[in-house]
């Protein structure tokens, strides 16, 4: 990413490399079978970890300042998409947003207790499980798709290059 970039457009580029709504299709060539519900379920629980990812990515890469103007960007980005390019009409994103918060701390421990990234992924595929969007037996399958799906170290390379105008 060139320099001299708006958080916004920082924002939209890293948006830009992110998962969207996960399709049946993609939850078969895992093995997986899901209704409508748990499929936007699976996909906040990527959402969720994908913006952990992005977060820490920024946080590794830039100031703090810019790295909350960025990451406020994202949310707004996300908001934009809510109910579109992410799946998830009728669901609250108010809600949404605090549990991904919620998430975060958890997933923050696991790095500061010295959990590599399978770790936080194993966590997440563990929540997706407890919360119904998984059945007990492809909870294993829901561990590879996270792995697959998420773009860390796009995310990781994306962050290194920003450079924000004021």
């Amino acid at each position: 990413m060139p320099s001299g970039h708006t958080p916004g457009q920082a924002a939209e580029a890293l948006f830009h490399i992110m998962p969207r709504a996960v399709s049946l299709s993609t939850l078969e060539d895992y093995g997986m079978e899901a209704s409508c519900e748990q499929i936007q379920q699976i996909t906040r629980e990527i959402l969720t970890l994908s913006l952990f990812w992005a977060r820490w990515a920024l946080r590794a890469h830039v100031s703090v300042r810019d790295a909350t103007r960025v990451f406020d960007e994202f949310q707004q980005c996300v908001l934009r998409n809510w109910e579109t390019t992410l799946g998830q009409a009728g669901q609250n994103a108010q809600r949404y947003f605090e549990e991904m918060e919620e998430r975060h701390l958890t997933y923050d421990e696991i790095i500061r207790e010295g959990g590599a990234p399978v770790a936080v992924a194993t966590e997440a595929a563990a929540i997706m499980e407890q919360t119904g969007a998984v059945r007990t037996e492809d909870r294993q399958r829901a561990l590879a798709l996270l792995i697959d799906e998420i773009p860390v170290d796009e995310l990781g390379e994306l962050a290194q290059n920003i450079k924000l105008t004021d």
